[in-house]
């Protein structure tokens, strides 16, 4: 099944079909999402098809799916949308970059997306509709279904609870459990276990009263 089917027409949607056309083995059909929300007929030169419809056009038994959203409303949506596929009957395939380091035992469910410079060490476990950008993930971590990871670093013997997102350069220490929809902001570090739907954000950096060009650079 290498015929398939994107979810979105935004960059995400973009960056799915630049991927997939110069780094696997799949090729994207077509683009899909609510009529509500189409206002035009294609995107990249090819069909954007009324989600309502798509199963009379590119059946599941002929297609995979592709989810290609981001992490809106705690990926409530991006969960929303995986279920709503899976009740029309098809399979939605996973992308892992070439370009990402994991090893033989990696185990991942459904509409994975591991982008390059992504590290994961072995015994790890990723559940479905999964998104880990340049993240580092240590040894016996689990990841539950429906998070989003950005650049940031997991020690091993984690557990990331479903719906989670982690931002930009957030560090959770090993043995640490982060309970479900919860959010972890940039550069934030974690050394305690995590209670569901907690929030976590690092100090902002201040702006200085110093102006730049008076600033001394050693």
């Amino acid at each position: 099944m290498n015929k398939v089917v994107v979810f979105g027409t935004g960059n995400q949607a973009r960056l799915i079909h630049y991927l997939f056309t110069n780094d696997s083995d799949y090729e994207v059909v077509a683009f899909t999402v609510e009529s509500q929300y189409i206002n035009t007929l294609d995107f990249l030169n090819l069909p954007i098809v009324p989600f309502e419809k798509i199963t009379e056009k590119y059946p599941p038994s002929e297609y995979g799916m592709f989810i290609a959203l981001g992490a809106q409303e705690r990926n409530e949506l991006r969960e929303r949308v995986f279920d709503n596929i899976k009740e029309k009957g098809y399979t939605l395939i996973s992308y892992i970059s070439s370009k990402a380091q994991t090893w033989p035992d990696l185990v991942t469910g459904e509409n994975v997306f591991i982008l390059q410079a992504t590290s994961i060490e072995p015994f790890v476990e990723i559940g479905n509709n999964v998104v880990l950008i340049g993240t580092k993930i240590g040894q016996h971590v689990k990841i539950e279904d429906n998070c989003f990871i950005s650049t940031a670093t997991l020690g091993s013997d984690v557990t990331v609870g479903r719906n989670t997102f982690i931002g930009i350069n957030a560090l959770v220490n090993p043995y640490i459990k982060i309970g479900m929809k919860s959010v972890i902001g940039s550069g934030a570090i974690i050394t305690r276990d995590v209670e569901d739907y907690s929030v976590f954000s690092a100090p902002s950096t201040k702006k200085r009263r110093v102006n730049s060009q008076k600033l001394r650079i050693m």
